[in-house]
């Protein structure tokens, strides 16, 4: 039989779809991009009295993506004169509320006013919360958690049941309520530090297409105005920039040391994990923009584009890790055709223990250790989508309140039972691990995951073990590779050959050990746009930064 493959064109493709549109300034049917409304942040004035003259977030507030709207206190009339001076004629909230004694009350409810002012009008809405729950709160918050009084929840409380009111996205506070898990009112409108915002900013932007990270603006001399833009040209960078802003010796490997001394099979699977490592962050962020939806009438299609983003973040992830364990195997040996080996990957913790723990000292491998299990997780959780369907359900996040997350269900899976003894209360912790409702009627509770905790846990913990790994074998000689140049110096002061294949010892990279630093070495600060992509990009550790 006789193929053919044509020139030029296929025989057959599929058409069924709409092309480009043919004039440039026609918006596409589906654009990249898509039309989105501006980002609202309430400035939490009481707190953060001027605009940071600290981190990034000033920045961003004057651009025309973000809408900055100020929440005042009772009592205050105007905002304080340096943020009139940023932003000009903001639009000002006024939230009417001191103390719940002093508040009105509808029901069980405490019920307040958030006066609202713009440059056209003037206008107030009703808020309400119920106070019992900020008491609630205090009842069940972790032994260890720093104290909130129960003014401090109130007034937590009443900012999100006033944010909400008036359709604000996110609260930006110093206050201590911020970003707190036993705060059950960031469930409502969720607070962040003026750190924080700016991670939200960068996720905005991402999830909105917008490559343009930074604008400056000014005056000029005799009139006129001046508008510098950064951009990273495309989303892709945004992902591969923000990837490598906190992953110093990663970063150095696929850029550097790779190609030049692992050769172009090393340089080919650097490449490759970055790249699913960039692809692995970009489903977080799908995965997140999703859960930004109404669980409600369509919680259907939330629920499943939301699960169906964190297994596309576990595919990518456990593809890094198996490209990054086969990769090592091979730097051991590379008289090895690199395509035969197998089953070697960061996940496994036989390749911790049986291949990468006979290389080093022990005191070097303790942040392996520890980040193996968490790429653990992700390879169960990944198989499980192999053998069936990770389950994803809305289910109450807390035992009171209608506050609903999405909750990924793992009492399915055995190798997570407390019982088995895999994870320790840490693991279970950084999860979001909590036993939820019955899914179905007098059905027993469900070992379950909050989703959106599980997704950023496991990136974070991917992005510091990668990093951590590289590190290992970047600047540490295994002991493979410092017997075989023993032999070989023993060899040429003998002169003695090598007659057979069971005689000739491991060929290891050069690639292992190249990097030699000082004794007592500081890693130098990164430079500042590595600082600036890492605070927007947001997804690494703490411990990372």
């Amino acid at each position: 039989m006789t193929i053919t493959i044509p020139q030029g064109r296929p025989n057959k493709r599929f058409m069924r779809y709409v092309r480009p549109p043919v004039r440039e300034k026609t918006t596409p049917l589906f654009p990249l991009r898509p039309e989105t409304r501006p980002m609202r942040l309430g400035i939490d004035v009481e707190s953060i009295p001027q605009p940071p003259a600290d981190g990034y977030l000033t920045g961003f507030l004057t651009r025309d993506e973000i809408q900055v709207h100020l929440l005042m206190p009772k009592g205050m009339d105007q905002p304080p004169d340096a943020w009139s001076t940023l932003l000009g004629k903001p639009v000002l909230h006024t939230v009417d509320f001191t103390t719940v004694t002093d508040a009105g009350r509808f029901m069980d409810a405490a019920e307040f006013h958030i006066t609202t002012n713009t440059e056209t009008e003037e206008g107030w809405s009703v808020a309400r919360f119920f106070p019992i729950f900020q008491q609630f709160d205090e009842q069940s918050a972790p032994a260890d958690a720093p104290v909130l009084s129960l003014d401090e929840r109130h007034t937590a409380a009443a900012y999100a049941a006033g944010a909400g009111a008036v359709e604000i996205d996110v609260i930006v506070t110093n206050r201590a309520a911020a970003g707190r898990t036993d705060v059950g009112d960031n469930d409502i409108v969720v607070t962040v530090t003026p750190d924080d915002a700016v991670a939200l900013i960068g996720h905005y932007l991402r999830v909105t297409s917008n490559p343009v990270v930074a604008i400056e603006r000014g005056q000029l001399l005799g009139g006129g105005a001046w508008e510098t833009t950064e951009s990273t040209g495309t989303i892709v960078n945004s992902y591969l920039w923000g990837v490598t802003s906190a992953m110093t010796f990663f970063d150095f490997a696929a850029a550097h040391a790779a190609a030049a001394q692992g050769g172009p099979v090393c340089a080919e699977a650097f490449n490759s994990i970055l790249i699913r490592l960039a692809r692995a962050a970009r489903a977080l962020d799908h995965m997140l923009a999703a859960l930004s939806n109404p669980l409600d009438k369509r919680r259907s299609d939330v629920v499943e584009t939301a699960a169906e983003a964190f297994d596309r973040e576990l595919l990518y992830l456990a593809a890094a890790f198996d490209i990054y364990g086969r990769l090592y195997a091979w730097l051991l040996d590379t008289s090895k055709d690199h395509k035969a080996v197998r089953n070697q990957s960061l996940d496994s913790r036989d390749f911790v223990n049986k291949l990468v723990q006979k290389q080093y000292d022990e005191t070097l491998l303790d942040d392996v250790i520890r980040l193996q299990k968490y790429a653990w997780v992700c390879k169960h959780l990944r198989n499980h989508i192999h053998d069936g369907i990770l389950q994803v359900v809305p289910q109450p996040g807390r035992q009171y309140g209608n506050a609903t997350n999405a909750a990924l269900m793992l009492g399915g899976i055995p190798h997570f039972a407390p019982e088995a003894g895999n994870l320790d209360q840490s693991h279970y912790d950084d999860l979001g691990v909590w036993m939820a409702d019955p899914i179905s009627p007098f059905g027993p509770q469900v070992m379950s995951a909050d989703l959106a905790t599980a997704g950023f846990t496991l990136m974070g913990a991917a992005l510091e073990y990668v990093e951590a790994f590289t590190r290992l074998i970047l600047c540490n000689k295994p002991n493979t590779m410092i017997a075989a140049e023993q032999a070989a110096a023993a060899k040429e002061s003998t002169d003695e050959t090598v007659t057979s294949e069971e005689d000739r010892a491991p060929a290891p990279s050069r690639f292992l050990g190249c990097v030699e630093g000082p004794l007592g070495h500081v890693d130098p600060e990164p430079p500042e746009r590595a600082k600036f992509h890492r605070a927007i990009f947001g997804w690494h550790p703490a411990s990372m930064v």
